[in-house]
């Protein structure tokens, strides 16, 4: 965990999540309303988050993961953007790419292609 304190979203950060929420899913309501008031901190160099989360219910959703996004960089090399939920609560964005290197460039949230993992 990053020794950094809680704070509160950047509208980028923001942007990323209600993109991701644009996904139909069991749990997706009360995720929408527990990051609603949300605070976070960096994990990571790709701009990844853990969430502290303040109000809501618990979502029932079906997996861990229950939304992935994905774009390409700047390199060609796909970049993903996962949401993880652990015991119905918001957990942290992960952000990676196929190579493992750095993310050159964050695509805008529009872009990114949404599913559900396998």
């Amino acid at each position: 965990m990053s020794a950094q304190q809680f704070r509160e979203m950047t509208q980028k950060e923001r942007s990323l999540v209600a993109r991701l929420l644009e996904f139909p899913f069991p749990g997706r309501d009360a995720l929408a309303e527990q990051l609603r008031d949300s605070l976070v901190r960096p994990i990571g160099d790709n701009g990844g988050v853990d969430f502290q989360v303040r109000t809501g219910t618990r979502a029932g959703v079906n997996d861990p993961i229950p939304v992935e996004g994905e774009a390409e960089d700047l390199d060609g090399t796909t970049i993903h953007v996962l949401l993880h939920v652990i015991d119905g609560t918001a957990r942290d964005l992960e952000i990676y790419k196929n190579d493992s290197s750095r993310v050159i460039a964050m695509p805008e949230p529009s872009v990114l292609r949404l599913f559900s993992p396998p």
